[in-house]
């Protein structure tokens, strides 16, 4: 993969897909969805505004999220976490919030496929998938949890408004609701902040179709 030219585009702002395939002038473009799930920004919007600018001219990877490698990131996060908080991983649940959808919910999420894996191969009290807009939803899971010190990591691709305002507030109710002499929760940040994402993007570029 040495020898790449890689550059970011985005659907909303700036640089746009044309900006960035104007940069590239390759005949050999691979397009790689910085998305948590395959969903319809991988699968129409991406492609959309590709072939817009240069209809047929890009292959198409899958997106981040569904690569394996993600559940080692949940792993070393949820560890990290369990050290921060003095407790071992066999006394601590692990909790991966993800975005869901309140339009199409319930379809097969690269979440649940990411948490199960974790569950088979670490010795964590429980772990769970949890969503913002579908169930199961984060305060429930958190709440059915308030026997166990819980570590949560986000299930999502950069540090938005989900990761600095949303799953923050959530912690924080769920922690007031434990009372004063709680078990603690801890938020290990998200997915997109371990290294190894480039990693994946590399991996998942040179799979494209």
């Amino acid at each position: 993969m040495r020898g790449w030219s890689v550059e970011i585009a985005v659907l909303n702002g700036q640089p746009t897909v044309a900006d960035a395939l104007v940069r590239l002038d390759s005949a050999s473009v691979r397009a790689v969805p910085f998305f948590m799930e395959d969903g319809y920004f991988s699968k129409i919007a991406i492609p959309g505004a590709v072939d817009a600018v240069a209809p047929g001219a890009v292959r198409y990877a899958e997106p981040v999220g569904v690569h394996d490698a993600i559940a080692a990131i949940m792993l070393r996060q949820a560890l990290a976490g369990c050290a921060a908080l003095g407790v071992s991983p066999g006394s601590a649940a692990l909790v991966a919030i993800g975005h869901g959808s309140s339009r199409s919910p319930g379809r097969a999420l690269a979440l649940h496929r990411h948490c199960s894996r974790v569950a088979d191969t670490a010795g964590f009290a429980a772990v769970r998938a949890a969503c913002l807009e579908e169930a199961p939803f984060a305060a429930d899971v958190l709440a059915a949890l308030r026997s166990y010190p819980v570590v949560v990591t986000g299930y999502f691709a950069n540090r938005a408004s989900h990761v600095l305002e949303d799953v923050p507030a959530l912690l924080a109710a769920e922690q007031a609701a434990r009372g004063p002499g709680g078990l603690p929760v801890r938020f290990q940040g998200c997915v997109a902040d371990d290294p190894a994402m480039a990693d994946i993007v590399l991996e998942q570029a040179a799979g494209a179709a």
